[in-house]
């Protein structure tokens, strides 16, 4: 059962084990220990949450897999919790707050523009529920669909599900104080 609980782990954090077989063992206690100091970052792995920041503007990607279901719109509570964290920068920030949704190129176009559209609305009702009053005027939600592009959907001809999962995002970008 304990190896069960290790593969687990490694999956849902996206780690990998660097020893061949450790998740496969029938392992002891001792075992199990010796295998969490092996496991180390995928190297694939991309970040499901990443900040530019250009000393004026600041652009906060999230990964649309980090905030809503597949095809959905609803906000999970893991992504009512990662917005929560950026309510200190976007109170203090000046001008507009842009809320811009993205997807991948799988599906019609306008579909996913549509999806887009309504994933950056309900991020934007999130943070004027956590920003309070009169910041929520200054926030501008949009949806591009697959037209903005940050990784290829495809790779030599073939699908690039790691570069479709790049383009799957929100971005909220702010100027700084």
């Amino acid at each position: 059962m304990k190896h069960v609980a290790l593969r687990t782990v490694a999956l849902l954090t996206g780690l990998t084990l660097a020893a061949p077989g450790v998740a496969e063992a029938d392992p002891t206690d001792q075992n199990i220990a010796d295998s969490v100091h092996a496991i180390r970052p995928a190297d694939s792995v991309k970040p499901l949450k990443t900040t530019e920041d250009d000393g004026k503007r600041v652009t906060v990607r999230i990964s649309a897999d980090l905030l809503f279901a597949f095809d959905k719109a609803d906000l999970t509570a893991a992504a009512r919790q990662t917005l929560a964290q950026l309510t200190p920068q976007l109170k203090s920030s000046v001008g507009t707050i842009e809320v811009d949704g993205h997807s991948d190129s799988i599906g019609d176009p306008g579909y996913n523009r549509s999806l887009s559209k309504k994933r950056a609305d309900a991020v934007k009702t999130a943070l004027e529920q956590q920003l309070g009053g009169g910041i929520g005027d200054r926030i501008q939600a949009r949806g591009f669909g697959e037209t903005k592009p940050v990784a290829p959907n495809q790779s030599g001809g073939k699908d690039d599900p790691e570069g479709r999962a790049q383009n799957r995002r929100v971005e909220i970008v702010f100027t700084k104080p």
